[in-house]
């Protein structure tokens, strides 16, 4: 049905959204709103009318088609329709932000460079941001995340998952084999392919993921590869693993690609008894177990090269080396020699990562959430370890303190409140699962093909192994507006935000049950999180707030503490941090970490692994780093520990910081305010 009537003999074009000039024509107003915003025909055609008027009445020439959804749109809110108004709504940046973002640096994610691939990046995150609050998500959802009640990280990747871990068993048994690509790699038959099938997959999962990609078990299933291989042969091997994944950053929008590595000096019973699978994807005729020696030195010698830094001697910014230290791991030949070398790393370059693997009440199995654990063992899942992968689906960070502004002192309002917020989050992630699932059902036609691709009997992604993220931000402020003291400084301040997470544990395993999906507690990384939420609060609920925002309040340079951390700036002994701070880890079946700054201090490898050794034996904490600083210049290219101003070596001015942003480090010129502020506070320890 088009409407004849009245039609008016205008000398008018319109750039369309396909870079062509048109002819004015208002019918074509008449079917988007029939096509987009499902309104009735009569009422949209009366809408181009009017809208034909004011362009008629403007003396405006020359049209382009987002100028005339404005007007359309306008007419929608005159009419009250604000449901129809959002469905026909333009996505897209104003011109002044597209300039800005294109000249200057955007500090939101020190991760992304200021390069044209970048900003390409900037701009399709923008859109699919607001597509996420405009489509995906409710209007409570979205309204909740803009407030700053809570915080929906990687909005701008709706399409995907936030982050995954598995095995190079899937790649070693199947190749690489994606869906649309022409041509497909057999199962590798030299680690040097492998190596090479791991970097190629992992890039490609980046495109599929928000997040960190794991790898867990990386030395042992290497080791069937490096049977007879030299201690130099192995060395150089290790090189090109820590170079192929520092030097990654060619793939979506430029920037580096967050890795994890998992790498065990003993061997685990979960991989002790399990068939080796070697070259081209066949069982060796031995067990992990046999090539435990093997994993031992390809592990050795991944550490020698974190310690001998770049080729100006600066640390690996990635992939990150997690260790894994069990009761089993200290009574391994030479594990003493292996720890001060790992932390001769740790102490010198930043880059290990230390996970306590206790057997009681353990809460994660490598890189895997626990939670899944019962149901793989039923089904005789651990024996197939190429099955054994995981993905957290979102993330989703709640903001404490503004809890305890609104609750003015009342515990009863503060836990029902508490109890509301989880339940806006649990209803996020399942309108996030919604969506991805209907991607998914697509499958290897869909968008998310590589997710879909089926060569064991399940999707890639399993979503029945996939957990929902709900993390916190300012559990310390939240305890001091409570309490009065922060959460170092008394014994109520700690056991009443013990209570308060231990309460968010339950209501997390209360909806799980209801809901049917797994949530779980984690300290999520926060890079721009606490610093939005203090600028937030500051804004609307002052004068509370600007009594319990930690930096400074004049200079804008504001944030609030991490997750379950104490202060950074607390002057506590590192031991009794590390054991504070664990005493929350056994709420949170997701990642944890403290973080423990030397800035220019160098302890040693001796004194951090006796520290290592009594943090294993005397508190709860499953993770840890030790993070120093470095200034690296750009005159003489040599790098020296601590942040200065100037070369120590040259005295150039023209330097640049590298510090730990959240769990990996960057350059500090890319940092927002907050966490520069917090950069500044951070306590340096040196006593260990």
């Amino acid at each position: 049905m088009v409407d004849q009537s009245e039609t008016t003999d205008l000398t008018l074009f319109i750039r369309t959204s396909g870079e062509e000039i048109a002819p004015w024509n208002r019918q074509r107003i008449v079917d988007a709103l029939l096509r987009e915003a499902d309104i009735d025909y009569l009422l949209a055609a009366e809408i181009s009318k009017d809208v034909e008027k004011q362009i008629v009445a403007s003396g405006i020439g020359l049209l382009t088609t987002s100028l005339v959804r404005e007007l359309v749109n306008a007419k929608l809110i005159e009419r009250g329709l604000e449901k129809e108004r959002r469905l026909h709504g333009r996505l897209g940046f104003p011109l002044y932000d597209v300039r800005q973002l294109i000249l200057h640096q955007n500090k939101e994610n020190a991760n992304t460079p200021h390069s044209p691939e970048g900003t390409n990046l900037l701009f399709a995150e923008g859109i699919k941001k607001e597509f996420s609050l405009y489509d995906v998500f409710s209007i409570d959802i979205g309204e909740a995340h803009t407030a700053g009640d809570l915080h929906i990280h990687g909005l701008g990747y709706i399409d995907r998952p936030y982050s995954c871990c598995q095995s190079l068993e899937y790649l070693k048994l199947f190749g690489l084999k994606l869906p649309h690509a022409i041509n497909s790699a057999k199962p590798a038959k030299h680690a040097e392919v492998l190596l090479a099938h791991m970097v190629r997959f992992s890039a490609v999962l980046q495109g599929h993921f928000t997040g960190t990609i794991g790898w867990d078990a990386l030395n042992i299933s290497f080791a069937p590869y490096l049977r007879g291989k030299s201690d130099k042969e192995i060395r150089q091997f290790a090189q090109m693993l820590v170079y192929e994944f520092s030097q990654l950053s060619a793939t979506r929008g430029g920037q580096a690609l967050y890795t994890d590595i998992h790498l065990y000096y003993d061997m685990p019973q979960t991989w002790a008894d399990l068939p080796a699978i070697g070259p081209m994807g066949k069982p060796t005729g031995e067990t992990y177990r046999d090539y435990t020696p093997e994993a031992q030195r390809f592990a050795y010698a991944i550490f020698e090269v974190f310690k001998k830094g770049d080729a100006a001697g600066r640390p690996f910014i990635l992939p990150r080396p997690l260790l894994h230290i069990s009761e089993a791991f200290f009574h391994e030949p030479r594990a003493d020699e292996l720890l001060r070398h790992a932390c001769d790393v740790a102490g010198a370059q930043g880059n290990t990562c230390f996970v306590f693997d206790r057997a009681a009440a353990a809460l994660a199995t490598g890189c895997f959430n626990n939670v899944f654990l019962p149901e793989a063992s039923a089904r005789g899942e651990l024996a197939k370890p190429w099955l054994m992968r995981q993905a957290a689906v979102q993330s989703v960070t709640l903001n404490m303190p503004r809890l305890g502004y609104k609750a003015q002192g009342d515990e009863t309002k503060l836990f029902n409140d508490l109890s509301e917020l989880m339940a806006r989050a649990a209803k996020a992630h399942i309108q996030k699962k919604d969506f991805l699932e209907k991607l998914l059902s697509y499958a290897e036609q869909g968008p998310l093909a590589v997710l879909a691709m089926n060569a064991d009997g399940s999707p890639f992604l399993r979503m029945n192994r996939s957990y929902y993220i709900i993390g916190l931000v300012g559990l310390n402020e939240l305890v001091r507006i409570f309490q009065g003291s922060e959460l170092h400084q008394s014994q109520d301040a700690m056991a009443f935000g013990l209570r308060v997470v231990g309460f968010m544990q339950k209501e997390a395993d209360h909806l799980s049950e209801a809901l049917g999906v797994k949530f779980v507690l984690e300290q999520t990384p926060a890079e721009t999180t606490a610093y939005r939420f203090a600028r937030l609060d500051l804004k609307h609920y002052s004068p509370a707030a600007g009594r319990f925002v930690q930096g400074d309040i004049a200079s804008g340079a504001i944030y609030y503490t991490n997750s379950t951390h104490l202060n950074v700036a607390a002057n506590i002994a590192p031991l009794q941090r590390v054991i504070e701070e664990g005493k929350f880890h056994q709420f949170m079946a997701g990642e944890v970490i403290t973080h423990l700054q030397l800035g220019d201090a160098d302890p040693g490898p001796e004194a951090l692994a006796r520290f290592v050794r009594s943090v294993f034996d005397r508190s709860d904490n499953r993770q840890m780093d030790f993070t120093p600083e470095f200034t690296s210049c750009l005159s003489c290219g040599k790098t020296a520990r601590g942040l200065d101003e100037k070369c120590f070596y040259c005295g150039s001015s023209d330097v640049e910081g590298i510090a730990q942003l959240t769990k990996y480090y960057s350059k500090i010129s890319g940092w927002n305010k907050g966490k520069l502020a917090e950069l500044r506070n951070r306590m340096i320890n040196s006593d260990f």
